[in-house]
């Protein structure tokens, strides 16, 4: 069956670190702490575990380019909202001594870049405390990819944002390798920002206009609700609840008879009616909080896919959605659907972690720790 539109409702009414640290050293405590913004149960449902989401810290890797720092704005936008303290975070990689140069130019050559990296981070640092945030700066050495996610667990940071691309350039892949490897590999919840879609914007005046958020009519699914109207909150945006309903399978060793086509039918129907008493249910209740709200259901058997259709459609600035929903796997780090979106990002994204960071490492990570430089 083609996937099809089935309705759209309307809306209703400083530490600055002095030298680099050795790779893999936690940084120690920040200076000062802002408010924490604790993100509970709007619906109050049992949350099936999620917990209570609370971004007090946010995180922002940058790499000396511009389109790293096409994160910052909205690092800016979700931190001036809830109150929460950010880090900027450089990571510089050592170069090997080359035997074709001296030892004293490759040492010259490693503390200009250290220099312009310290600069770097003190400009950005200083543009946001006269923006009244707190901030501080962080100058590290190592593989990148791997010092973000030491980094982000030593300090259980709560939200690590990245630009999709860096000082690598834009290229044909959604997310650079280092971008990847962090949202392979980290712990915390994250904001994915494209870079070709942000280049241009200024920290500071981002305002977000419409905020998406997918549900499947699960309580994990819900854990995003209460953050998602605090942002809406703060930047007067609509909020966008939207549900995709999955067709129905049939096997296809057969060709479908009409009695199968039509219990298909019958069960799609169903759950668009469900559906959308969902999506009205909730409506009310945050206008009732006086928030602009509208809702968008589709039918279709590929989620990720109908969600960035919904997205474009809206015209939206952010997408918001929890990394598990209904069928969610405790052992994976993000659901299909949350995973789908984050590789193929054509929009800003949020995707908060519900899951408790206590897991067991894989095998890979176990072994490149017990094993280090093998």
């Amino acid at each position: 069956m083609q996937s099809h539109k089935m309705s759209s409702f309307s809306q209703s009414p400083s530490r600055l670190s002095g030298a680099p640290r050795e790779p893999g050293a936690a940084a120690g405590p920040p200076e000062e702490t802002a408010p924490a913004t604790g993100v509970g149960s709007l619906t109050g449902k049992d949350q099936a575990g999620c917990g209570e989401l609370i971004i007090r810290h946010v995180l922002v890797p940058l790499d000396g380019s511009p389109l790293a720092e096409c994160a910052l704005p909205s690092a800016v936008a979700v931190a001036q909202a809830l109150g929460a303290r950010m880090t900027l975070l450089r990571v510089i990689e050592k170069p090997a001594i080359s035997s074709a140069t001296s030892h004293h130019h490759d040492a010259v050559d490693w503390e200009m870049r250290r220099a312009e990296a310290q600069s770097q981070l003190s400009r950005i640092n200083h543009d946001l405390k006269t923006r009244g945030l707190t901030s501080t700066v962080e100058l590290l050495e190592g593989r990148p990819a791997e010092q973000i996610i030491n980094f982000a667990r030593a300090l259980q940071v709560d939200l690590v944002v990245l630009s999709s691309h860096g000082e690598g350039g834009l290229t044909g892949w959604a997310l650079s390798s280092t971008a990847l490897m962090v949202v392979a590999r980290t712990h915390a919840s994250l904001l994915v920002v494209p870079a070709h879609s942000a280049e241009g914007q200024r920290v500071g005046e981002l305002r977000l206009r419409r905020i998406l958020v997918p549900l499947d009519c699960s309580p994990r699914a819900e854990c995003v609700l209460p953050l998602a109207t605090a942002l809406a909150r703060a930047h007067n945006a609509e909020l966008i609840l939207a549900h995709v309903v999955p067709e129905p399978e049939i096997p296809r060793r057969l060709s479908p008879s009409a009695e199968d086509l039509a219990v298909a039918s019958q069960l799609t129907e169903r759950n668009r009616r469900e559906g959308e008493r969902y999506l009205g249910e909730l409506r009310d209740r945050l206008v009732e909080q006086k928030l602009r709200v509208g809702t968008r259901l589709t039918v279709s058997s590929r989620r990720a896919r109908a969600i960035r259709a919904m997205a474009d459609e809206a015209d939206v600035d952010l997408v918001m959605v929890s990394a598990h929903g209904q069928t969610g796997d405790a052992r994976e780090r993000y659901g299909g659907v949350a995973m789908r979106l984050l590789e193929e990002t054509r929009r800003t994204i949020i995707v908060l972690q519900d899951l408790d960071p206590g897991r067991e490492p894989t095998p890979a990570e176990e072994a490149a720790r017990s094993r280090p430089g093998h």
